[in-house]
């Protein structure tokens, strides 16, 4: 037995008191005793310190495993907000898994995963991509996001979303009224639509549903049971789809 083993069962030796109730008639640690534990403990330490960031690893590992459990929860818990009726989407409306998006219309991670995030849905006939507004990028997109949601009433919001989000300009209010023009959209109701209480509740919703979520960054996505931060490629996509497919057959 090495040193650092014969120290740690002592240890667990003048520990064992403490440890088992059934012992709890046992006396106290004298002085002496509790003493020479500490000193014990410290001298393992100081010759094994690699115990000390195997601790903290575990405890990480714990730390992150909670925070996914505690996801999960919430995600279950906020399920009947996760769709909305109004929510806008890409892809079949009888689909039964959907990925939900949080995004924001000058995240320009958001806009580079948007082709790969359309050709993915095209490609998976039984999903959908529930887009949620979540304009946390300041003022301006605030604004874009009103008017692509008051696109809704001119029925155009998937094409105005496609378009917006192709766009390599920075998007502010006039920059996303002219992508409006161009796609003949009628742009004196699309601002008088833009300020409606339909918008605001949209938008209002969406930030709810997030910060219960624990969404705190554009793009996150929820599909099934899982939240998925940041960019996702394809592949991610498309096994996160069959997770939830799994998921929804149990």
């Amino acid at each position: 037995m090495t040193r650092a083993l014969r120290r740690a069962a002592l240890i667990g030796c003048l520990c064992l008191p403490f440890a088992a109730p059934a012992l709890a008639e046992e006396p106290p640690l004298t002085e002496a005793q509790a003493k020479a534990m500490r000193e014990i403990v410290r001298q393992t330490l100081v010759e094994n310190p690699e115990i000390l960031a195997e601790a903290m690893q575990a405890l990480q590992t714990k730390r992150v495993e909670a925070a996914q459990a505690a996801q999960k929860a919430a995600i279950r818990e906020n399920q009947s907000q996760m769709v909305h009726a109004d929510d806008p989407f890409l892809g079949p409306k009888s689909a039964k898994v959907a990925v939900v998006e949080f995004f924001d219309y000058n995240c320009g991670y958001c806009r580079a995963a948007f082709p790969d995030l359309r050709e993915t849905i095209k490609d998976q006939p039984d999903a959908r991509l529930v887009v949620k507004d979540l304009p946390v990028l300041g003022p301006e997109s605030v604004a874009v996001s009103r008017l692509a949601l008051a696109a809704r009433k001119q029925g155009k919001y998937i094409e105005y979303h496609a378009a917006l989000m192709t766009t390599r300009a920075r998007l502010d209010e006039p920059t996303a009224l002219n992508v409006a023009k161009e796609l003949k959209l009628d742009v004196e109701k699309l601002k008088t639509d833009a300020q409606s209480k339909e918008v605001d509740e949209t938008i209002a919703r969406n930030h709810a549903l997030a910060e219960s979520l624990g969404i705190n960054g554009t793009p996150s996505f929820v599909v099934g049971d899982t939240l998925i931060p940041g960019r996702v490629g394809p592949e991610t996509l498309v096994k996160a789809i069959a997770d939830a497919r799994k998921l929804a057959k149990n």
